[in-house]
């Protein structure tokens, strides 16, 4: 099944920026998954399982590495056109 999945990375911490660009840059090296952000969020699209795993093993990488974070996730079971932007109606 694939699935679109839009997220945020949070570090609870003074200085963040480092550690969202590194998460960012450990999804980006998962060829079966298209990764596309903005300033607000990062979105992804691929396969179930192999976006769950991505996930799992980069969100331990950076948790290891912050204190505290929180992170928010959205999951639709169907690809959205993300990579289109915003939608008009």
């Amino acid at each position: 099944m694939k699935v679109s999945v839009e997220l945020s990375l949070y570090p609870l911490q003074e200085t963040y920026e480092k550690e969202i660009i590194e998460f960012i840059h450990g999804l980006y090296d998962y060829q079966e998954i298209e990764v596309f952000t903005n300033a607000m969020s990062t979105y992804l699209v691929g396969e179930w399982k192999i976006v769950m795993n991505a996930l799992t093993i980069e969100l331990e990488k950076i948790y290891s590495l912050i204190n505290t974070a929180s992170t928010v996730i959205k999951i639709i079971n169907r690809p959205l056109p993300v990579q289109d932007g915003f939608l008009q109606f």
